[in-house]
């Protein structure tokens, strides 16, 4: 039998792999924080996070959280009853709004945000 991946099936699997690595990220990011007590141990850390890969990871973070948000709006849609028929429309608007989101997000993070 063969298993063809359909639209809807791809964007499950894109909400449950982001959902898995955003809550890896909060216990990752509390454990960090929790560590920060020290006003030497933060200054170094605050130093740190202003590094290129830092904030490359920032982007990487970003599109995950957008991502997930909004295919979350997708699934909820759906689970309110818009017809699957509309599925990879809602789901092609989805990409198109988080590409527009990520480029814009990416040049605040990476190139002059801060």
């Amino acid at each position: 039998m063969r298993y063809k991946l359909q639209t809807g099936s791809f964007a499950w699997l894109i909400h449950r792999a982001t959902g898995i690595a955003l809550t890896l990220y909060i216990f990752v990011h509390l454990y960090v924080l929790s560590h920060l007590r020290d006003t030497a141990r933060y200054k170094e850390f605050m130093g740190l996070m202003k590094s290129p890969l830092v904030r490359l990871g920032e982007a990487g973070l970003l599109a995950l959280v957008v991502a997930h948000a909004l295919n979350g709006i997708r699934l909820t849609l759906v689970d309110l009853g818009a017809p699957t028929r509309i599925q990879k429309l809602m789901f092609r608007i989805a990409v198109a709004i988080g590409s527009l989101a990520m480029i814009f997000g990416s040049v605040q993070l990476i190139g002059g945000g801060r």
